[in-house]
């Protein structure tokens, strides 16, 4: 195997960032391309367990982002009515693994985009085409302009171009599960955990994320 110097990530989401950071971070040539045209989130919020933080603790992204969040210290289910069915203590589950913060995604990508500093990023760029040589990747991209690198990574979400010209164009199979999310600029009284309100086929999620704000998620199926 060929050694890796020259890193080319398709796709700025959670994903690709914090990969660019880490790598560039351990002395990587990075380069990361973006089929967007803006650094946009999808999706209204996110629970960063504390695994996760660990992680980010780790590229030195932890403080950023717990400030941009709201820590979440239980874990609750409950019924339709708002009555608690069961709750887990994070803390206590967790240890001196991490916190749990609840982040709106906007902010979390802020965090992480912020770190991919040094990182070359190209916006509105998406690849045509990859061929696999014995030492190295040659990538066709959609501006017309082309490139060499050691190893490819995709990170370019459900409908992967990556993954479409590498493994498989199978295109994602929908299962019936259909879900809704929102950030609400208030929060609920006395809303400090994180909760699930269930229902039949479905639930209801609340999840404090920082500055008085809430993320609310339904799902059905």
């Amino acid at each position: 195997m060929a050694e890796v110097e020259t890193v080319l990530i398709v796709g700025g989401g959670i994903a690709g960032l914090t990969l660019g950071r880490a790598l560039h971070r351990q002395g990587f040539t990075v380069e990361l391309v973006e089929l967007s045209r803006t650094w946009r989130a999808e999706g209204g919020g996110i629970a960063v367990q504390p695994n996760g933080m660990r992680m980010l603790h780790a590229l030195g992204l932890d403080t950023a982002v717990e400030q941009a969040g709201a820590r979440l210290r239980r874990w609750q289910f409950c019924d339709q009515a708002g009555k608690i069915l069961s709750e887990s203590d994070l803390a206590a589950f967790w240890g001196d693994v991490g916190p749990f913060i609840g982040i709106e995604r906007t902010r979390l990508q802020q965090v992480l985009v912020a770190g991919v500093e040094g990182v070359r990023c190209r916006l509105g760029t998406s690849i045509r085409s990859l061929t696999q040589h014995d030492d190295h990747v040659s990538v066709a991209f959609c501006d017309g302009s082309s490139g060499n690198y050691d190893l490819v990574v995709g990170a370019d979400g459900i409908s992967s171009t990556v993954r479409s010209l590498t493994l498989s164009a199978t295109p994602p199979a929908y299962t019936g599960a259909m879900a809704w999310r929102s950030i609400a600029p208030i929060r609920p009284r006395g809303l400090t955990n994180l909760q699930f309100h269930l229902g039949k086929g479905c639930f209801f999620g609340l999840c404090p994320v920082g500055d008085g704000r809430t993320y609310g998620f339904g799902n059905i199926t």
